[in-house]
């Protein structure tokens, strides 16, 4: 390390980022480049996230096997999930990098997918719950403590208790984790708001929709195709101002109160 005194040195603690392969019923879908752990949870995060099941009890078989450079997460789906799959992927397999949810993507239409539009939350979520929420994630980030370099996802009760947090080298990963451990617990995903550590852009607010989370707050501004996305499915998008201590609501308020 460098500093104004002049030359040290340290131990860094660098985070893994290894391919993960998604296959379903045999066929190979997706190699993501992730890190590797919390991979049951990245497996149903990401069906779920990216509309190839509508639950987590969809998934009838999962088995993560070590392979020689990576990991390969193996998943059993029923026939009428894996023919709407197999006619979508027209058997291509495609390559994301964990930095970008697009990496990969065979043309636009995939681009830009069909979204459901959320229905109202039951309650409301108050502003302060938010703001105490987002200042608890750092602490319970455990591989950020290490190296100060994974994003983080949380799952948020109305009442300010994270629910599952799950880390990951990019920032997708780590939401697609979260809401697969979320699949274990409570189904509804309309008692509480999904917390990320990173900026928030489109990809996020889509996996968000999807997964029928109504309320995504970021630790950082959306990018305006995040917020066009959100308006798009009536998803409340919430970012916090760390240097005023505010809430900034994009969209849907009205699942926001002071």
């Amino acid at each position: 390390m460098v500093t104004p005194d002049g030359k040290r040195e340290i131990i860094w603690n660098i985070p893994r980022e290894v391919p993960i392969a998604f296959v379903y019923n045999g066929l190979a879908h997706a190699v993501m480049m992730a890190t590797p752990c919390d991979l049951a949870d990245f497996a149903r995060g990401f069906s779920i996230a990216e509309g190839i099941v509508n639950k987590g009890d969809e998934i009838s078989g999962l088995k993560v096997s070590e392979q020689t450079g990576g990991v390969e997460l193996a998943l059993t789906i029923p026939g009428h999930r894996f023919e709407r799959l197999r006619l979508h992927r027209a058997r291509r397999a495609h390559m994301g990098r964990s930095g970008c949810g697009l990496c990969g993507i065979d043309n636009l239409d995939d681009a830009v997918r069909p979204l459901p539009r959320l229905e109202p939350s039951a309650g409301k979520i108050q502003a302060g719950i938010i703001l105490k929420a987002a200042g608890a994630l750092n602490a319970a980030q455990p591989q950020r403590a290490r190296n100060h370099t994974v994003h983080g996802a949380a799952w948020v009760s109305y009442e300010g208790k994270l629910g599952p947090v799950r880390e990951d080298i990019g920032r997708h990963n780590a939401l697609d984790k979260m809401i697969g451990a979320k699949a274990l617990d409570t189904p509804d995903r309309t008692e509480g708001f999904a917390l990320v550590s990173s900026r928030c852009t489109f990809e996020l607010v889509q996996k968000a929709a999807l997964a029928g989370i109504a309320v995504l707050a970021s630790l950082s501004a959306p990018s305006e195709a995040a917020i066009l996305t959100a308006e798009r499915c009536h998803l409340t998008l919430v970012s916090l101002d760390g240097k005023n201590g505010n809430c900034i609501v994009f969209t849907a308020p009205q699942r926001i109160e002071c």
